[in-house]
């Protein structure tokens, strides 16, 4: 799902949240062109007052850390996998994004989700100018111009045309190293099914950020809601008329700006007036000229 982000708001920039308005230009690094996973993240969250309508920006280790592991090496097995001892590679889990229907309810176990506390009292937005996310492409045969059962991966650059900047939904949760001391808050991002648009760029999994406009990120971080009220904000789907989608460069997390757009060969054009199908999402003869979808 979605591992990068990017977090890029110039010291001239405001962020608005409803009513509240306050500036960031005391914020030095809010310049990342891309945040990768593991690594902090700016979020925005609800300062403890009693009417609670105001908020601050702090810095969050990304990649959800829940209370029952004990220390770090315990984080990385999770994060990273490992052997059991039969042996056998269990699947690491990241935990950098939160699946909208799983906050409360495990996805695996169907038991109580590790996200739950987290989702009723520690509800958070993580800021973001566009994010990175990779659309499948089948290739095909050389000769027989047939499509192949492998797949190519092209990063695209997904943001807002008429937003410099937006939140999306997240939950947050503190950590302590039992053998080190070492405290830690650790944040994931909110997803959610996919709209159309997530459907061409994000097609192997059809998932999207929780992105949240003004109204539905204040009640998101400041608001006492039902569960009910937090699965609906959180099933959100932002509609895809006002997203924007570039291909990018293969290698943009070494670029000076990763978002820039770049024309891939054999990349085929996505086209919004239809939902995808796999044929859609085959190789092309032709470079694409769409760079952007707007």
């Amino acid at each position: 799902m979605c591992y990068y982000n990017g977090q890029k708001v110039t010291r001239a920039e405001f962020i608005k949240l409803k009513d509240l308005e306050r500036a960031v230009s005391k914020y030095d690094f809010l310049d990342k062109g891309a945040i990768s996973g593991f690594t902090d993240t700016q979020v925005a969250v609800v300062v403890a007052t009693p009417d609670k309508t105001n908020f601050d920006i702090v810095q969050m280790e990304w990649g959800y850390i829940p209370n029952y592991l004990r220390n770090r090496e315990e984080v990385v097995r999770m994060r990273q996998g490992y052997k059991d001892e039969k042996g056998e590679w269990v699947e690491g889990q990241p935990q950098l994004n939160a699946k909208a229907e799983n906050l409360f309810v495990s996805e695996r176990s169907g038991g109580r989700s590790m996200f739950y506390d987290a989702a009723k009292h520690r509800r958070c937005l993580i800021l973001s100018t566009g994010y990175f996310e990779w659309r499948h492409i089948y290739k095909k045969h050389k000769k027989t111009g047939k499509r192949l059962k492998t797949r190519d991966k092209y990063p695209y650059y997904v943001s807002l045309p008429e937003h410099e900047y937006f939140f999306t939904a997240a939950i947050w949760n503190p950590w302590t190293d039992q053998d080190t001391g070492e405290m830690v808050n650790s944040v994931a991002m909110v997803t959610a099914i996919g709209n159309r648009l997530a459907m061409w760029v994000h097609n192997s999994k059809r998932r999207m950020p929780t992105i949240l406009n003004d109204d539905l990120a204040w009640r998101w971080i400041s608001r006492d809601l039902s569960k009910e009220e937090i699965l609906e904000i959180a099933a959100t789907q932002y509609p895809y008329e006002q997203m924007d989608a570039c291909p990018v460069a293969s290698d943009f997390l070494a670029r000076l700006d990763p978002s820039e757009p770049f024309a891939h060969a054999k990349l085929p054009a996505i086209d919004l007036s239809i939902e995808p199908t796999d044929e859609h999402q085959e190789e092309v003869a032709e470079v694409s000229q769409q760079a952007c979808l707007f």
